[in-house]
């Protein structure tokens, strides 16, 4: 299956300085998920949701300055292509598509279905179903935590931020306690002149005694 989207893929411009590449494979992808049916309705808006996925993506490799190297759409899904990071950026990425799919499309489409009656056209009940069901059927199955789905990355997020709020709490902890100590020395000059002091006193105070001895 990768090798059959590894080429084959035409450069249809940039979105937000990302190039955007489409497959071959789409029209056929599209016909195999509309069921074997008519449903230009429901093709653009699963094209749609394909897109606005790995855009989302590519919003958080950008905030998380990585690079961003292009999008691919093909028949059956679609791939970001950017610079990894560390793990932890990963697992923050791979929550994007799933953000980005219900932000964007889902919550909009709902507000709007609920307080606006629309026209019953087909094209337009088709688009409002892949936004609505295709969408949070399209999440959950992103959302399976075993590779390849973004799951697999995206559900370390939880444990790989609490290690990390430890780990800056210990290191902040650890500099307090350091800054408190220095607070409590007093200085190196401080304290070699207080003992030049007290040398000074012993010697002059043993010298006063020898000379009342004699």
């Amino acid at each position: 299956m990768n090798g059959l989207f590894d080429t084959g893929y035409l450069n249809v411009g940039r979105i937000a300085g990302v190039p955007i590449r489409l497959h071959w494979s789409i029209p056929f992808g599209a016909f195999i998920f509309g069921h074997f049916r008519f449903v230009p309705g429901f093709w653009v808006g699963f094209f749609l949701l394909v897109l606005i996925h790995e855009l989302g993506h590519a919003f958080l490799v950008k905030r998380r300055r990585l690079r961003n190297r292009e999008i691919r759409v093909h028949g059956f899904g679609g791939v970001s292509i950017h610079e990894r990071g560390s793990v932890y950026d990963q697992a923050i990425i791979a929550w994007g598509g799933v953000l980005a799919q219900i932000l964007v499309l889902y919550v909009p489409t709902k507000l709007v279905t609920t307080f606006v009656d629309l026209p019953p056209v087909p094209f337009l009940g088709e688009l409002v179903s892949a936004f609505l069901f295709t969408n949070l059927l399209l999440a959950a199955f992103n959302l399976i935590p075993v590779a390849p789905f973004d799951g697999a990355m995206a559900w370390k997020l939880p444990r790989l931020w609490w290690q990390r709020r430890k780990d800056s709490a210990g290191r902040a902890k650890k500099k307090k306690t350091v800054r408190q100590r220095r607070a409590g020395e007093p200085p190196l000059r401080a304290i070699d002149g207080a003992k030049a002091e007290a040398s000074a006193k012993e010697i002059a105070r043993r010298a006063l005694e020898d000379a009342r001895r004699r």
